[in-house]
């Protein structure tokens, strides 16, 4: 019996770790969209700038999209170990 409760707790913190790597995954979606945002705003109040933001931007996003894409793998391991 004893045994089979600590499966059912290892189970639930299992779960539990995957809900939060969905967690970072959405504050990474709103976060990329913020720097979307920025970018549309910046370049529409003084377009001579637009060459010099989207080198920023695409790195930018391309480490904000980083950290998400390590979150789904590390839920994924979770998931399926």
């Amino acid at each position: 019996m004893e045994a089979e409760s600590m499966k059912y707790i290892a189970d639930a913190a299992k779960y539990l770790s995957i809900g939060i790597c969905s967690l970072v995954m959405i504050a990474v979606a709103k976060w990329l969209a913020e720097i979307w945002i920025t970018i549309i705003n910046t370049v529409s109040r003084n377009p001579s700038v637009k060459n010099d933001v989207t080198l920023f931007a695409y790195i930018g996003a391309g480490m904000t999209e980083a950290i998400a894409l390590y979150a789904l793998v590390l839920a994924f391991i979770m998931l399926f170990s």
